[in-house]
This record gives structure tokens, sequence and C-alpha cells, in this order.
């Protein structure tokens, strides 16, 4: 069994896809698995995947038509095999320690969940980037500490995202938490993180931040307002 099994659900994500999957394979924690859901690309993101899987035995492809974003996540959910689970968007990147701090501190805190703080990221025309710190929470007290969100509630109106952290398998498994599947629907993830929520009773946030998140892929489905009522 894996350490980490992180799922990476991918769709046209061609132009950003290498830069994410050297990120991954890249980790300083090698006891990973990495699953790659291809949903039904057609830009030739599944062809890189199946690239990168001849050359890293750890790369698990699971492809099928396009069901979208919760569907594939649920794909990775049920195959994952991993102590905790990680998401890494296909169109953004992540530091390379990253999952071998989230998992010390997992273990060390007993933890259902660890999240840390991130960046969201643009590059211009030449390449260079621009990094914009983004704090889970803006109280240095809700760091480091075991918190349990039902009994301290402003955990709630922290940053929601569901790929900054690790999410103990076991846990996701008892309670049997699964993404919406709402084809062609943004924001499909936020089921997912507000169960998650719900049911820890030992979530860990770190003021640190490990993952790059894209804000400049004009294919995102947070541009597209009429996928917010699909």
């Amino acid at each position: 069994m894996a350490k980490v099994s992180i799922i990476i659900p991918t769709y046209n994500v061609k132009p950003y896809l290498r830069e994410c999957l050297d990120s991954v394979v890249g980790q300083t924690l090698n006891d990973i698995e990495i699953l790659c859901v291809n949903d039904g690309s057609t830009d030739g993101s599944l062809e890189i995947i199946e690239e990168y899987a001849q050359k890293d035995k750890r790369i698990v492809v699971i492809s099928g038509p396009n069901g979208g974003y919760g569907k594939a996540m649920n794909k990775g959910l049920n195959r994952a095999t991993g102590e905790y689970i990680g998401i890494v968007e296909p169109d953004d990147y992540i530091a390379l320690n990253m999952y071998e701090e989230l998992y010390e501190k997992a273990k060390f805190y007993n933890a259902d969940i660890v999240k840390a703080d991130f960046y969201r990221f643009t590059r211009n025309d030449n390449g260079n980037i621009n990094l914009m710190y983004n704090h889970l929470s803006d109280s240095v007290d809700d760091y480091n500490r075991v918190i349990c969100p039902m009994s301290e509630q402003h955990s709630f109106k922290f940053i929601m995202n569901t790929w900054s952290g690790i999410y103990k398998r076991e846990f996701i498994e008892q309670y049997k938490i699964r993404h919406n599947e709402t084809p062609g629907a943004s924001y499909q993830d936020n089921g997912f993180w507000f169960q998650t929520f719900v049911y820890a009773k030992k979530v860990v946030f770190i003021d640190k931040p490990y993952y790059r998140n894209r804000r400049d892929n004009p294919s995102s489905s947070m541009f597209s307002k009429t996928k917010v009522i699909a």
C-alpha cells in the first residue's frame, strides 16, 4: 500500500500537463501511487499520460469517455489504494516536498485531513511567474493544531479547495465521501469539501504553501458562467 495516492483528473490540458506530471513524479516522497484519470481528452493529453506511465510504474492510467470532473474524481477514489489521498489538478503543479511533509504531519497528528496554504499563479508571455500567497485562515491560531470543524465552525469559512492537502482514505471510505457527478457543471468538488469538513474529527492546517493553482488557463471551468448552473 502506497503512503499517498495522488489523483489527477485530466481533460484537454496538453499545454500544462507535463509541468504537472513532472512535479508529481518528482516528489521527495517516493512511496506514492499516481492515478491519472483521462476523462475523454481529445487534444493529446492521454498520449502524454501514457508516455509518462511507460517510464514510471507508479502511474496508473484510467481512461474512459468524458463524464465530467466529478465522475473522473470518483473513478480515482474508487481505484485508490494509498493510506492517504491527494488531488492535483492537471493544469496546476506542486512543490516537490509537498506530499512528504504533509504525510509526516498527518502521521504525527493521526489526522483525517491535513491542508496547507497555497499559491495562485499566472505566467506572462515571457514565462515569468506571478505568485499570490493564499492563507486558508486569517488567524495564526488556526494553524499547526488539531481542529474538529463541527466544534470550531468558523473553519467552514476558510478558503475552500480540495487539492492543497491530503485525506485519510480510511476516513473517506468510512463515510462514503464522493464528488457530485454533474457533467458539464463547475464546482463539482464543493460537495466533497463540505462532506469532509462535516465528518472529520481531526483536521490540521499548515501555514506553508506547497500547491500552485493556475489562474490563467482560459479553458478552466471557473471562467464559464454557464457551467455554474449546468
